[in-house]
């Protein structure tokens, strides 16, 4: 009876205990590390979705139960777990030994740069920050090994061309395929606000590029834009300033002494020169047209094929380039807000980028906004999406090609180096108009100044067309992009996206 009697006592006291052992209590506390608090610590009961964060101060509060495991993590933290027991205070101190591995954003997910084995390279916000530039393809340049950059044209406002794989082709084109958020991009690299970019992830073999077939084959580029974060609402805001001018300077040219003397000689050895030093010397000017110096026509070369000692040069105006250049001024304007709760992100930018190139009157402005947003549904279905607008005005000489008469650099290139850019009189003065602005020479002669028709380029001048042409160009450019993520069982999700960019030229002049 009483083996009984102790039997039944012993487990009234089990279960006494287990109740106490169980019991709910909040639990609080600061989490810190050597340097101070840690804001935005994850603080969960393992085993639960029960789960808070520390505030600015480092501090949390969370409801556990007595024996709960509590862990604490945080980005490039070790890990921290902690066993409730009777106190209802748990402080922590966190060490940052476990250093974050470079995420590589492929065609299929996301992998770490130690377990990736691909060709790939990435480039993240951090590095991205450091340049300036106007589209935000030319960012990379030099940070992605095996990648070709071909220079954009000058114009403010236009895109690098590069180069993964090499030319595939010698007709088609070797543009790799870019890829926004999951999505093929369509438009133009210019219209995306560089600071919205979190990472470029470059893939360049064919593993890594398979799930896009034969669109990948020179390559793809895959951006990530930045996103909301769960928490407090935090708000950016940058102002960059730079100046625009020729990483490069032109070749140095002959002057107009080495000019005369390498026209003479071709003179000279031509079928009328017949081979007579007297013939060139007395017919070399009416050749070239020009005489910019002080003395006579037939006295500019001598016999001897040099030019004469005695002559000065005295036209104003022959370096074409100067005239045609400007330090240009680049402003750029941003602002982001990020945030959202336990079941929600959304990030939202806004920018504005001003620039002025280094070719007299060309501009381009930009107005960009973007807005992207994750919604849990529940705890199987995520959406989400993001929506951008690009709104741009470029003028300068936007159909000067490379042999165009009207790229002005193209153009100066052909000049020789006695033809001024506006017309000068007998004594070396700018002929001016009647509102006292010099005239541009188009080199159709003028006799009365001692100037012949000019062999190259008659009848058109360059910068005369850039200034009083007026070519500008207005395009808008909308960019949407939606998902719904299903999870099916653990381990296997199914995706729709839907996404499409939006091209629209609304003026050109």
């Amino acid at each position: 009876m009483k083996t009984k009697f102790n039997g039944i006592l012993t487990l009234l006291l089990a279960l006494v205990l287990q109740f106490s052992f169980a019991q709910e209590k909040t639990i609080s506390g600061k989490v810190s590390d050597e340097t101070g608090p840690l804001p935005g610590v994850n603080v969960i009961v393992k085993g639960t979705n029960n789960g808070s964060q520390t505030d600015f101060e480092g501090n949390y509060s969370i409801i556990a139960n007595t024996g709960d495991i509590l862990v604490f993590s945080y980005v490039g933290m070790d890990t921290v777990e902690k066993t409730v027991g009777s106190s209802s205070t748990i402080d922590v101190v966190m060490s940052g030994s476990n250093v974050l591995e470079e995420v590589i954003i492929t065609a299929y997910g996301t992998s770490t740069k130690a377990a990736f084995t691909g060709a790939a390279d990435v480039v993240g916000s951090k590095e991205l920050e450091l340049r300036s530039v106007t589209s935000a393809i030319a960012a990379i340049e030099g940070k992605a090994t095996g990648v070709q950059f071909l220079s954009a044209s000058g114009q403010p406002g236009s895109s690098p061309t590069i180069v993964i794989r090499g030319v595939g082709t010698l007709n088609g084109s070797s543009d790799p395929l870019y890829i926004v958020d999951g999505m093929q991009f369509e438009g133009d690299m210019s219209t995306i606000n560089q600071a919205d970019i979190e990472s470029f992830t470059v893939l360049k073999d064919a593993a890594s590029t398979s799930l896009y077939g034969s669109r990948a084959a020179n390559g793809v580029v895959l951006i990530t834009t930045k996103s909301g974060n769960k928490g407090d609402i935090k708000v950016s805001a940058s102002v960059s300033s730079g100046l625009v001018t020729r990483a490069i300077s032109a070749y140095d040219a002959v002057t107009p002494g080495q000019y005369y003397e390498t026209m003479w000689e071709a003179l000279r050895n031509t079928s009328a020169g017949g081979g007579d030093p007297a013939y060139a010397s007395a017919n070399i000017k009416n050749s070239l047209g020009y005489n910019p110096f002080d003395v006579a026509n037939d006295q500019i070369v001598g016999t001897d094929g040099k030019i004469n000692p005695s002559a000065n040069l005295i036209y104003k105006g022959l370096d074409w380039y100067d005239e045609m250049e400007q330090t240009g001024i680049r402003n750029n304007y941003s602002v982001n807000i990020a945030g959202g709760g336990d079941k929600h992100k959304v990030f939202f930018s806004a920018s504005y980028l001003d620039e002025e190139g280094y070719v007299v009157t060309t501009e381009f402005d930009r107005l960009t906004t973007r807005l992207n947003a994750d919604f849990e549904v529940n705890h199987w279905i995520t959406m989400g999406g993001s929506a951008n607008i690009s709104l741009s005005n470029s003028s300068g000489p936007t159909s000067a090609g490379e042999g165009s008469i009207a790229n002005p650099f193209g153009f100066a290139k052909g000049m020789g180096s006695i033809y001024p850019v506006y017309v000068n009189d007998l004594d070396g003065n700018y002929v001016r108009d009647a509102a006292g602005n010099p005239i541009f020479d188009s080199g159709e002669g003028y006799s009365e100044y001692n100037i012949g028709s000019r062999p190259i380029n008659q009848g058109r001048h360059a910068l005369q067309e850039l200034l009083l042409n007026d070519e500008r160009s207005k395009n808008n450019s909308y960019g949407l992009r939606y998902y719904g993520d299903f999870k099916i069982i653990e381990g296997l999700n199914f995706r729709l996206s839907y996404g499409r960019d939006i091209q629209e030229e609304l003026d050109k002049e």
